[in-house]
């Protein structure tokens, strides 16, 4: 930039960021309001079938994953059954033997204790089981 002062012109070394801060104001705005459209899943319906071998296939297949519930009575829940801690850490290995899952799935009503939930992720951990998820329902 080149300053005239009187008769001399004075080579200033300056940048103007002026125009640079306006820039990344109107980009930042741009992009403010544009995130949240990004972060919206699209609505798309998979078709399932419903004849032919694919169908067959996903009726052979045994479901690779079990869920366990617990209720606030320290009652364990398999297969719609309730069960004393006792007797589910007894009972577990014939319970689950048919079905070998991949994944185990706990799903525990909010008023059970911490530590209930602990000692059964211990127990599944020492029969084997080391894929162990917890399930929750999203507000």
């Amino acid at each position: 930039m080149i300053k005239v002062i009187g008769d001399q012109k004075k080579i200033v070394s300056e940048i103007n960021i002026t125009p640079l801060v306006d820039t990344l104001l109107v980009l930042l705005i741009i992009f403010m309001v544009t995130a949240p459209a990004m972060t919206r899943s699209v609505g798309i319906e998979l078709p399932q079938p419903k004849h032919g071998a694919a169908a067959e296939r996903v009726s052979q297949e045994k479901k690779n994953f079990a869920v366990i519930g617990i209720n606030t009575k320290k009652q364990f829940i398999f297969e719609k059954i309730e069960y004393s801690q006792k007797d589910f850490f007894q009972k577990f290995p014939m319970l689950i033997e048919g079905l070998e899952p991949e994944k185990i799935f706990l799903h525990a009503d909010k008023q059970v204790v911490y530590e209930q939930i602990i000692e059964l992720m211990t127990f599944l951990q020492s029969q084997g089981h080391e894929k162990i998820g917890l399930v929750f329902q999203e507000k």
